[in-house]
């Protein structure tokens, strides 16, 4: 599996073209293997594609904004396709769309136009998982497992703190996406104390990596990316995401 660090983390040093260039090449520096593009600055696919070939560095993986996924799909996917990326991420559903089922069926109503558009110009849509997405709707199911069992177009970036948080089993729900093919990757982040304790660098927290990875292997997951969502709340970034590098690369690269 390759470990990739996912740029969320580092979005405070993206925030210009010149500053994400300097952070991918920290993060080839540490070791890690790829990385998604998330919460970067506004750039050119081309500039960034020479970031990428420079430093063999590869984007496997970004957040794109919902707006220009919905809106914009051809400028989505003009982009990835510069930047050689094979997967269309979205970070979450957009807030109006939580808690109802109503809104859950909005939501799959408004992208099902771009998905295909994206899957026609061959490449992968992928939704990226919080704790809401597993609260039960007011007809008893929950958007999570109606996104898995009724959008058979959807692909998923799975977060394992977020499930586990949500009081789920992160590696029941890794065996049960990837049965159906549809995983593209997977998010580790570290949670402090148990049940909903903050995130934290991975190895300073209480979630166990060697059996979600060993999972992860068992099931065929190609990339595993660090993503520690408050990393700028909590001192420097570039020292957390190495410390995760560090306890995660003999575990997920063994």
């Amino acid at each position: 599996m390759k470990l990739g660090a996912q740029l969320f983390s580092l979005r405070t040093e993206c925030d210009t073209p010149e500053k994400l260039y300097g952070t991918m090449k920290k993060m080839k520096e540490i070791g890690y293997d790829a990385v998604q593009a998330s919460a970067i600055c506004e750039i050119e696919g081309a500039r960034l594609r020479s970031y990428i070939d420079e430093l063999s560095l590869p984007v496997l993986c970004t957040h794109r904004p919902f707006d220009e996924i919905v809106n914009n799909t051809k400028k989505s996917i003009e982009f990835h396709k510069a930047i050689g990326c094979p997967v269309v991420g979205l970070g979450a559903m957009p807030v109006e769309f939580h808690g109802t089922f109503e809104g859950l069926t909005g939501f799959l109503n408004a992208i099902k136009e771009p998905v295909k558009m994206i899957r026609d110009a061959g490449l992968t849509f992928a939704y990226h998982n919080h704790a809401f997405e597993f609260d039960t709707l007011e007809n008893g199911v929950t958007a999570y497992d109606y996104l898995i069992e009724e959008a058979p177009d959807i692909n998923f970036i799975h977060d394992v703190y977020w499930s586990f948080y949500a009081g789920k089993s992160p590696e029941e729900y890794i065996r049960k996406i990837a049965a159906l093919g549809r995983i593209t990757d997977i998010h580790f982040k570290d949670m402090k104390t148990a049940p909903k304790g903050e995130i934290c660098p991975c190895g300073d927290g209480i979630m166990d990596f060697a059996a979600l990875a060993n999972v992860c292997r068992e099931v065929g997951v190609k990339n595993v990316y660090v993503e520690q969502d408050n990393a700028p709340m909590l001192g420097d970034v570039f020292e957390q995401m190495e410390r995760s590098y560090r306890h995660l690369c003999p575990i997920v690269k063994k």
